[in-house]
Order: C-alpha cells, then sequence, then structure tokens
C-alpha cells in the first residue's frame, strides 16, 4: 500500500507491523491497539510477528503523529471471513485466481452459480495495489461439475481451489482447478483416488 510505504520506507520491521495491523483489522486509536473494541497489547502483536514490542510501540506513535495514517488506521475494523469454516457448515468454496479483470471474473462466477440456481453466502474479492488478487466466494450448495468448467474457463480465471463438505479431504479430481476434497467425480478432470 503506497501510503503505508511512504511512512515507513526506512523501517522494515514497522513496515510489517502496520501492514499486519492493516491485514488484520486492528485499529490504532488514542495510541491503543483494538480489535473491536476488544483492546490488544502491543506485545501479542509483536510476539505474533517475532519483533521486539518497541517496534510496535514506534509504529502506534507514527500512525497517530500523522493525520492520513492515523485517519486510515482509527477507522480499521476486523472482517468477517467464512472460508475456512465452510465445509463444517456443508457450504462449498471457490478460492479463484485471477488474471484479467477481477469484476469480470466475478461476474462470471456470480452468473454459473446462479444459473444453477445455488445462492452465494460470501464474497471476498480484494485487489490492493502491490498484492496477488483474492478471490472467493462460498456458496450454498456444491456446483456441480459442468458449472465449475464453464467457471474455470471464463476470461481472467488462472485457476480454482474448490473446498467442499467432503469428509474425506484427500482427493484431488482435477489438476486444473487442483479440487481438493470433493464429492463429485468431473468427467474428463481426472481420477479420484481412495
Amino acid at each position: 500500500m503506497i501510503l503505508i510505504d511512504e511512512y515507513f520506507k526506512n523501517y522494515p520491521a514497522r513496515k510489517r507491523v502496520a501492514e499486519f495491523l492493516l491485514k488484520n483489522g486492528i485499529s490504532v486509536r488514542n495510541g491503543s491497539l483494538y480489535i473491536g473494541n476488544v483492546e490488544v497489547s502491543p506485545s501479542a502483536v509483536a510476539r505474533a510477528l517475532g519483533v521486539n514490542r518497541k517496534v510496535v510501540y514506534f509504529t502506534v506513535e507514527t500512525i497517530e503523529s500523522s493525520g492520513a495514517l492515523r485517519l486510515l488506521f482509527e477507522r480499521l475494523k476486523p472482517g468477517l471471513s467464512v472460508e475456512e469454516v465452510a465445509p463444517a457448515m456443508g457450504w462449498e468454496t471457490l478460492e479463484i485466481e485471477v488474471n484479467g479483470s477481477p469484476a469480470a471474473v466475478l461476474e462470471s462466477v456470480l452468473k454459473g452459480v446462479a444459473a444453477e440456481g445455488n445462492d452465494v453466502v460470501s464474497v471476498n474479492l480484494r485487489n490492493l495495489p502491490g498484492e496477488d488478487v483474492y478471490l472467493s466466494i462460498v456458496v450454498e450448495r456444491p456446483l456441480r461439475g459442468e458449472t465449475l468448467r464453464k467457471i474455470g474457463g471464463a476470461p481472467g480465471v488462472r485457476r480454482i481451489l474448490v473446498r467442499t463438505p467432503e469428509r474425506d479431504k484427500t482427493k484431488l479430481v482435477c489438476t486444473f482447478c487442483e479440487v481438493r476434497y470433493c464429492p463429485r467425480r468431473l468427467e474428463g478432470g481426472g481420477n479420484v483416488e481412495g
């Protein structure tokens, strides 16, 4: 992120702390760190990053002394991410590597899901400067193989990782999609071992 790069360009450890705070939605208010309204100790952040806690204090000081950084960091909030718990809830997660327009890929995926009559539980799209595009979509029911092939063939889709509610999490079905623990066999998509 350009703002963080500018303020912490000569302090790589502080830059790591600032990026960690941003990524995890940890806000800085009145010289303290918060996840929502719960205060987080600088020592805990330092341990998580393997840095001295003074680095965290200096990072907070820099953020508080800069109007632009303060404006950004005082408004941060943690976000809900259901991708990891989706299989336990019986939902399917598509993690999509994008090498084109994220908006066009999202549109293609949502059209495919809707055409199948499936419902979207969650969409997470992150397209920050200097980072790879991250797109994950959690759907209510597992998608058919035909739908996954259409999504995988959409312009801008490099690869799809599918996480399903299958109990045997070692099945690798398709080398293109890297479909893991999938209860379905995709015609022509590879062999299921097990």
